[in-house]
């Protein structure tokens, strides 16, 4: 209190840094994270991730051991491919496929169409593929989606790799005639190539294999390239479903593939609430989803800034009492305390 009444400066020093403070006050005052009701279009429109340069990275999604994190069921005119990394036959498949081998190690995998040629009925084999979480597996801190393949654009097929971490999955793949079309079975064939190993014809049977710390490139093209598969102005595969058909986790983010910057997008929920992703289309040089349904709210940043802000400023602004306050009361007394014990001398 003596120095407040005997130095002019200390006086004009905390009243510069007063006015520095409201000022800062004022700015975060504009700039207040709020949560936002989901879905939300502008945000969904945010969803993407560019081929080669970004990934959707899904955090803590809700998968217990022996749920689906991933499944396609094949129509008319689709091929399936995939190619497996650090990757093993489950025992029961090797016995049948491999029954003289002992086990084999874990590496790469493939899965991919022979010959295929529509039936008289114009209809084509079809395949299934359903990933799991291994029973007894770590669960899945986080999955992470994108494309590396650029030679997708207009051509045949649409990509999609995906990352589970340090979880393991179980995948079940099986490829079926027509319905109705048993005696097409052989031209439903698939060949199996496992390393550097030649590739195997496969009997009409589902393939069981597990994959830990590996990724999982899955492929989608059509038959016959003159009734494309490919839907909307955007030319974009739907068929893959992100679990049966949608899943639930505690945020979502698209981020840079080679700088470790702030994520492009990062939606949060609050507290230990949960978010739900949905509808995984894939472009010719994009991946995208939607997120939320009804009733779900989140807080979202990009670049590191939030997206949307509660501007107390604007409030204050738009309420005629409270402006009115402001205006005529507060910035006025404040004036004059500043006049009299910063500037002493200045007469009125």
């Amino acid at each position: 209190m003596q120095l407040w009444r005997a130095s002019l400066l200390f006086r004009r020093v905390a009243a510069a840094s007063v006015f520095v403070l409201a000022a800062l006050l004022v700015y975060l005052g504009s700039h207040i994270p709020r949560s936002v009701s989901l879905p939300a279009d502008d945000l969904n429109a945010r969803s993407t991730a560019r081929i080669r340069e970004e990934q959707i990275v899904i955090q803590k999604p809700d998968i217990a051991p022996g749920e689906l994190v991933l499944s396609y069921v094949g129509s008319k005119n689709e091929v399936a491919d995939l190619w497996l990394e650090n990757a093993t036959l489950e025992e029961n498949s090797r016995r049948l496929l491999f029954p003289h081998s002992g086990a084999l190690a874990a590496g790469r995998i493939s899965y991919t169409a022979g010959d295929s040629k529509p039936t008289s009925t114009g209809d084509t084999c079809h395949t299934a593929i359903e990933i799991r979480r291994a029973e007894g597996s770590a669960p899945l801190d986080q999955l992470t989606l994108y494309q590396t393949d650029e030679m997708a654009g207009a051509q045949r097929f649409r990509q999609v790799i995906l990352d589970a971490g340090t979880s393991t999955v179980a995948l079940e793949v099986h490829t079926d005639s027509p319905a109705g079309g048993a005696a097409d079975l052989l031209e439903c064939h698939r060949l199996l190539t496992i390393g550097d190993g030649s590739s195997v014809d496969l009997p009409p049977i589902p393939v069981h294999m597990l994959v830990g710390r590996g990724k999982i490139d899955l492929h989608f093209n059509p038959v016959n390239p003159l009734l494309p598969i490919f839907t909307g102005p955007k030319q974009t595969f739907e068929a893959v479903s992100l679990g049966d058909s949608a899943l639930q986790a505690s945020g979502l983010q698209v981020v840079a593939t080679r700088h470790s910057t702030a994520p492009r997008l990062d939606v949060r929920t609050r507290s230990a609430g949960r978010i739900t992703v949905s509808r995984l289309k894939l472009g010719a040089d994009m991946l995208k989803l939607d997120i939320g349904r009804d009733a779900e709210t989140a807080v979202a940043y990009e670049n590191g800034s939030s997206l949307y802000n509660y501007d107390l400023i604007d409030a204050i602004q738009k309420n005629p009492i409270l402006s009115f306050a402001f205006a005529s009361v507060l910035v006025p007394t404040l004036w004059k305390w500043v006049r009299k014990n910063c500037f002493p001398n200045i007469n009125e």
